[in-house]
């Protein structure tokens, strides 16, 4: 699913979920693995993951921040992906907020913020 062309860039939804966790937090691969495993509900791979990542830093949206424990690369959003990601993000929350008023807030009973 692509999620928005904005400056030419077209995201998927995981791309999109990472730049929206190294928006809150600069890590290394393996902790978005699990981050990514618990948002999803799902297994990411390391085959997807890191291709993933790749494509994000080869359009400038991330860059290695600097190498942490043991070779861990340490990522982070340029300001360019920060700019990316709210776009999306708010594209997103747009195309999406008649779906999440209709089955989050009624299931659960609570605003989405």
């Amino acid at each position: 699913m692509s999620v928005n062309t904005h400056k030419g860039i077209e995201l998927g939804m995981l791309q999109m979920q990472i730049l929206w966790l190294l928006w809150r937090e600069p890590t290394h691969g393996y902790e978005l693995m699990k981050r990514l495993d618990k948002i999803k509900n799902s297994k990411v791979e390391q085959g997807t993951l890191y291709p993933a990542l790749q494509k994000l830093e080869e359009n400038n949206l991330i860059r290695v921040k600097r190498v942490g424990e043991r070779g861990k690369k340490i990522y982070e959003l340029t300001s360019r992906g920060e700019e990316i990601m709210i776009k999306t993000c708010e594209e997103f929350s747009k195309t999406f907020s008649g779906i999440f008023s209709d089955f989050v807030c009624k299931t659960c009973k609570t605003e989405v913020r």
